[in-house]
């Protein structure tokens, strides 16, 4: 216990870039001359308007309301709707070419829609507040739920996380107001057209879910003023298996692969523990706003990417990435000199190639870093 508490602390003092540690940082070339807006998916290129989008490939362009990505980056849907009672989802490879078009249900209120399709064809689409449907590859509805808590007081829009095969979707209200408290609740779906609750609190919301990438582990950020926020780690059927808690305001949550680690961050510190024993691997603290990090086991690292987060322009400013070798206690840094393009429909993710050797996906810029110990 004495070794990991002391290499917690080592590990916060170092400076920014200890002596002979390094990081050398580029852009992927096959992402070289994308705008602000365009991104690439595989060997395609596409470009998201506020309004449409571009494929490219095929110079094909598709007007929208909300348009959706699925989380291996294969399929695009979109929605468009003109007011009249039912909209179209449109479903398009990654190339621009059209696989599907159907009538949706009823639609009233654009601002609460929400579109999630999945490499298999399926789609969700949250067409109300706290209301979803599900479709299949051919655009029939399987099944239809809500999750609303019909709170007279007020709640959230609800939200979704799924895994990357769809196998697990996690449907929550982050937001319930009862009784002057701010509670939540979440549901996992268990079959064609079973739902389970899997998590309910009338005085803690919900800041965050994370699915692992299989679907085989579940994560969920809850808050209360006053208190620590704390992160619940459940199985797929919602059986608790640990809490992690942790002074800062949580922003996110990662899974190593091997699902044996997680990795924790604030908008100022990385945390790494063991998935089920909480056990900390270590921590690092950092100054500048973190986007979004990671840990990679075969390396023993903590990869993080920093910068200032434009949620309007949805542009990053100031992009640096940082790591931390635990094993070494050693940390290097590097400043990026471009702006990163983000898009609320794309994952945003640090991935490693090979040891030592990681990529930045999900930007409009794929960025290699190579972190030399």
């Amino acid at each position: 216990m004495v070794t990991k508490i002391l290499k917690i602390v080592i590990v916060l003092l170092l400076p920014s870039v200890a002596l002979g540690q390094s990081l050398n940082v580029s852009v992927a070339e096959q992402t070289a001359d994308n705008n602000r807006t365009t991104f690439t998916f595989g060997d395609s290129k596409i470009t998201f308007g506020s309004q449409s989008v571009r494929f490219l490939d095929t110079n094909t362009e598709q007007p929208y309301d909300v348009v959706g990505v699925s989380p291996d980056k294969t399929m695009i849907s979109t929605l468009t709707w003109d007011g009249q009672e039912e909209g179209e989802i449109t479903l398009y490879n990654t190339r621009g070419e059209k696989l599907n078009a159907f009538s949706t249900v009823s639609l009233a209120d654009e601002a609460s829609f929400g579109l999630y399709p999945f490499k298999n064809g399926n789609t969700l689409l949250r067409d109300k507040i706290a209301n979803f449907t599900f479709y299949d590859s051919f655009g029939e509805i399987v099944t239809s739920m809500s999750s609303s808590s019909q709170s007279k007081q007020g709640e959230a829009i609800s939200e979704v996380a799924r895994s990357v095969t769809g196998n697990t979707i996690v449907i929550y209200n982050p937001k319930i107001k009862r009784n002057g408290e701010l509670g939540s609740k979440a549901q996992v779906r268990t079959g064609v057209k079973e739902f389970e609750d899997i998590f309910f609190s009338s005085d803690r919301y919900l800041k965050n879910v994370t699915v692992s990438k299989y679907g085989t582990l579940i994560a969920a950020i809850t808050a209360k003023q006053g208190t620590d926020d704390r992160v619940l780690i459940m199985d797929k059927y919602g059986n608790e298996l640990n809490t992690i808690s942790a002074e800062e305001d949580l922003k996110g949550v990662r899974f190593t692969n091997n699902l044996e680690n997680i990795t924790i961050y604030s908008g100022g510190r990385v945390m790494v523990h063991n998935t089920l024993s909480g056990e900390s691997l270590g921590a690092t603290s950092v100054r500048s706003p973190i986007i979004t990090a990671d840990y990679f086991p075969e390396d023993d690292l903590i990869l993080a990417l920093t910068g200032n987060y434009s949620e309007r322009s949805e542009v990053v400013n100031n992009v640096e990435f940082r790591a931390i070798n635990l094993q070494q206690r050693s940390m290097a840094s590097k400043q990026f000199s471009r702006v990163l393009g983000l898009n609320k429909a794309i994952e945003l993710r640090l991935v490693r190639n090979s040891g030592n050797s990681y990529m930045l996906e999900g930007a409009n810029k794929n960025v290699l870093i190579r972190a030399n110990f």
